[in-house]
């Protein structure tokens, strides 16, 4: 299936956690987990090794090769097996000096039904020149006396084989959460985030997968984002939108879209593979940021806001990671928990 995509994604660090699902032959219904052996077709992220401007593997203190996640798209090639090929910082596929698309070999091999069939050691079909100097918003930790302690600014995250999001309520009992203070760069993206028009309509846990009502909003708004004069946008648009916004796939948002998606604002169209929508939505809800604690893991965050013009809505807990997804936010919402 084509995939046209017109927008920013960055390739750099950021946790493999987000590798992309593709459709179930069954019909995935609303809160089925996200994950790579269901990725086909689809966004994810994968590891090669960094390398410098001559060529030469970039090792650690301790000698190690250094690798990196880079931004993929999942497709299957003549003989039906999945490929990664690499995404460029906008969302094309990178090709080589003689044309021909770079590939990244995966940890898996699936089978049509997405399944898990073979596994190998990860290895690249080439070695992608990349660089260890990110350019991040630093944010710091809260000390007991009440000064502020710096916090490393190179966003550093776990392979997804190791990443576990953290429950809303386990993220809110742990013993281990520290107070952090954004900028207010930072704390301002966030809010605007939160204010997704609408976004108060529904909560979510990270494991089961974001529901296809509550990602019509954020692709709406994303969609806005763009600034773009038309009313149709190609289906890689909308989706890798989505990808970045909420940090994994919005599981079978295209099929979804029309019977479940509640919005009369955004339609596929399945004929050209498009989206069609015809208006934005208006800022209803306003977010106060009341609390951000870092809880560790992979650069997640405990965001806690009261909110305003949200129905009987009140305040919010949500999880947040700082992230390269898309350079102009810098964050995905990992879960939503409105009361």
């Amino acid at each position: 299936m084509k995939k046209i995509i017109a927008i920013l994604l960055c390739i750099t660090v950021v946790a493999a956690s987000f590798a992309a699902c593709k459709s179930n032959k069954n019909g995935d219904k609303e809160g089925n987990t996200a994950g790579l052996e269901d990725a086909v077709n689809e966004y994810g992220f994968e590891s090669v090794e960094v390398t410098d401007k001559d060529g030469k593997a970039v090792t650690d203190k301790n000698g190690e090769k250094v690798t990196e996640q880079v931004a993929v798209i999942y497709e299957k090639d003549k003989n039906g097996k999945t490929i990664a090929k690499l995404l460029d910082e906008e969302g094309n596929v990178v090709k080589d000096k003689n044309g021909k698309e770079v590939t990244i070999k995966t940890d898996y091999d699936l089978d049509d039904s997405g399944k898990e069939v073979t596994k190998k050691e990860k290895t690249t079909e080439e070695k992608i020149p990349t660089t260890k100097e990110q350019k991040t918003t630093e944010s710091t930790t809260q000390k007991q006396d009440g000064k502020e302690e710096t916090t490393e600014s190179e966003i550093t995250t776990l392979d997804y084989k190791k990443d576990k999001v953290p429950t809303i309520s386990e993220a809110k009992n742990s013993k281990s959460k520290k107070a952090v203070a954004f900028d207010s760069q930072d704390q301002q993206i966030v809010k605007a985030m939160l204010e997704v028009p609408y976004l108060y309509t529904y909560s979510y846990e990270n494991k089961n997968g974001v529901p296809t009502a509550l990602a019509t909003h954020a692709a709406l708004w994303m969609a806005e984002r763009e600034g773009l004069n038309t009313s149709t946008y190609a289906s890689g648009t909308i989706v890798l939108d989505l990808f970045k916004f909420f940090g994994q796939t919005v599981v079978n948002f295209k099929s979804k879209c029309n019977d479940e998606g509640k919005n009369d604002k955004i339609k596929y169209n399945k004929k050209n593979d498009t989206f069609t929508i015809t208006d934005f939505e208006n800022h209803k809800q306003t977010v106060t940021i009341k609390k951000i604690e870092y809880i560790g893991n992979n650069n997640y965050y405990l965001v806690t806001a009261d909110v305003k013009d949200a129905g009987d809505k009140t305040s919010v807990l949500t999880i947040i990671q700082k992230n390269k997804l898309d350079i102009g936010l810098g964050f995905s919402i990992k879960a939503l928990k409105w009361s």
